[in-house]
Order: structure tokens, then sequence, then C-alpha cells
């Protein structure tokens, strides 16, 4: 198992001059539009884009981090070097416990991929495999489809459902009757297959909703149905909506990984109804706390609060959830705060415009502000 990243530090990017973010085994980083909550999660995507192309090499002193590829797409090297850098150069650390990786990096004007210098030895770490393992979902997700494409490589190591979540009807089908251990199956369900877990795990977010998926022979390509009752008709996913094809990838990615790695995701609570919100908060603690490290980009309260409850009902500890909220950077610093949570779930310090935007208007409406 990888030790958990405990601190992502980065100095000299795009609008950071220079912020540390403590890491958890879940996180959610939060806050204003363009306050700098993907830039931070971008500096991460970097590295780990390098070290599954195979072109960025942690125990090289010196090798090529190219800026653009199938995790994250930043264009040249003037859209992400801060202005005014010293010597235009970026400066990226990652920490665990017993480890932690420092790169540089520079580049000529206009330069899409970029030189990144290692500093001291990092071939004997797990660190480099943990960013070659980790898995991004983004908040652009594959829609509602009649098919979805196989992998041309897969790596049956390391289930990845992509970017957008194409993938993820593969691996569906690859790990369908694979048992799921027990720390990550749904509190009070039967059978420990993949499929079954699943289905489980839909039902909690959708009730009664199930999922399927059929190979298309000659197709090289998987199609997705689901229906919304045990034994309602299957249909395509265009017929039930974004939120079960949102919500599908997510799943699949937490069922498929291993103890151990990072799964990064983006608006978990995409076209999901509140309840749904509340209780993919609560998911994503069950698996935090039965060994994946999950960061996630969220404007939701309510999945931030179904992070708390898991936290009050003892799913997950209080030391193993973490909050940054993005308050957008300036003269006076980066604009990132912390708070903290307790064992009961409370939250020790609401910054303004943290999650307080229903406060505030049922304020005005009731004539109180």
């Amino acid at each position: 198992m990888n030790p958990p990243l405990t601190s992502l530090r980065i100095s000299q990017f795009k609008c950071f001059e220079d912020l540390e973010v403590p890491l958890r085994p879940l996180t959610l980083l939060t806050g204003f539009n363009g306050a700098g909550k993907s830039t931070a999660i971008q500096s991460l995507l970097l590295l780990a884009q390098g070290a599954k192309s195979g072109s960025w090499d942690a125990s090289a002193a010196e090798s090529p981090l190219p800026l653009n590829g199938d995790i994250v797409r930043l264009g040249s090297i003037g859209d992400v070097v801060r202005t005014g850098a010293p010597g235009g150069r970026i400066r990226f650390s990652v920490r665990s416990a017993t480890e932690g990786i420092d790169v540089s990096l520079t580049g000529r004007s206009g330069a899409r991929t970029l030189t990144a210098h290692v500093e001291g030895d990092a071939s004997r770490g797990s660190l480099p495999r943990t960013l070659d393992r980790l898995v991004h979902i983004s908040a652009v997700r594959a829609g509602p489809a009649d098919s979805f494409p196989m992998p041309d490589r897969p790596r049956g190591d390391a289930p990845d459902v992509g970017s957008d979540g194409r993938f993820a009807s593969y691996w569906y089908h690859e790990l369908a009757d694979n048992p799921v251990e027990k720390e990550r199956r749904l509190l009070g369900t039967d059978g420990d297959a993949f499929r079954r877990q699943l289905d489980a795990w839909l039902d909690f977010l959708a009730p009664g909703a199930n999922a399927n998926v059929l190979s298309l022979p000659g197709a090289a390509a998987m199609a997705l149905q689901f229906r919304l009752s045990g034994t309602g008709e299957w249909k395509r996913p265009a017929n039930v909506g974004y939120g079960l094809t949102y919500a599908f990838p997510i799943l699949v990615q937490l069922l498929a990984s291993s103890v151990g790695d990072v799964v990064v995701i983006d608006s978990p609570e995409a076209h999901l109804h509140p309840q749904a919100q509340s209780r993919m908060g609560r998911l994503l603690a069950t698996f935090a706390a039965a060994g994946l490290q999950i960061l996630v980009e969220t404007h939701s309260d309510h999945v931030l609060n179904g992070a708390r409850l898991a936290v009050a009902d003892g799913t997950i500890g209080s030391e193993d959830v973490g909050l940054a909220f993005f308050a957008g950077a300036g003269e006076e610093g980066h604009g990132v705060t912390t708070p903290g949570v307790d064992a009961r779930g409370r939250i020790d310090d609401w910054p303004e415009g943290f999650f307080d935007q229903i406060d505030a208007d049922v304020a005005r409406l009731s004539g109180w502000a």
C-alpha cells in the first residue's frame, strides 16, 4: 500500500506565488469560481500526466514534462507560469509521511513541453508509482450515449475510467464478477461481487436504480443500460437523464481502485438531486476510510454535509477529512483557508462565502438582513 499524500505545494504556477495545501484521505477543495481550486489540482495532474506518458522520470535529474495530454491540457508555458516568476521557474512539491518529490519546471517562450528538474533522488520511493496510478475524473464527463469505447491499452493492474469516464463501461464488464473487499461494501447489503456492490451504491444514490453493460461484438464498444427498479425495463442512458450516467464512472473507479490509489474527482455532484449529493459525500467518505485517497473539487454544500455526517456517525475519522476554501489570490496572499472538522462533524471556522449562500438568501427573504 502506498502511503497517502500529505501535502501539495506549488510556487509561481498560474495565480499562486506560493501555496501549500494539506491533503487528507478525503480532501474537499471548495471556493469561488476562478479562485484557484483547479490550478491547485492541475499541478498534481500535470505530474501524473508525465508519469503516465512515460516522458517524465522522477528518478532522473532532468526530463521532459508535457503540458498537454489525456489528463489535462494547459497550453504553453506562458499560460501556466506566474507573471514575474524568478527565472520563469515553476516549483511543485508533493509529500507523503515518509518521502517527497520536489520538481522545478522551466521552458522557452511558447514551449508546450517543459523541462522538469527533480531535486533529490525519488527513484526508490513510492510517490512516482502513486502518481502513475492516479486517476482523474473531470467535471465534463461522457453524457448519455448509445455505446462507450474500450481502451486501446488497458492496464489490468491500474483500472482507469478516463478523465471523461468513457472507459467505465469496459471496466465494469471486466470486473463484474470480482469480489469487493468488505470495507467498500454498502453496509447492510448482501453479495460481494463488483456488479452487486455497484448496484447497491447506485441504489443508495438513486433508490431503485441498477446498471448493466453489454459487449457489442465486432464494435470494440460497450452498451450501458440503466433501470429504475429491480424488475423494470432496461433503458438507454439518454432515457434516464444525466445523473446516473455521471455517477456511474465514479462508482466504477472507486470500486476498481487499489488501496493507496489517489482518485481526483471534479464536481461529483453534477446532475444529482440534493439528496443524492449528500449521499455522494457519505459515499466518498466511506471509500476514503477504506484506503483510497480522494481529492474532490466541489461547489456543493450537500456533498460537504454528507462528508460531515460520515464523520459524525463514525464512518471516517475527523482527522481524515480536510477542507480547503479558495477565496482568490491577491496582493495579501493566496486566499486559501483550511477550516477544521471535529468528531461531531462541526466546522470550526466559516469564512465569508464558505457555503453560506442559503443562510444569506433566507435571511434576506425573512427580512433579517
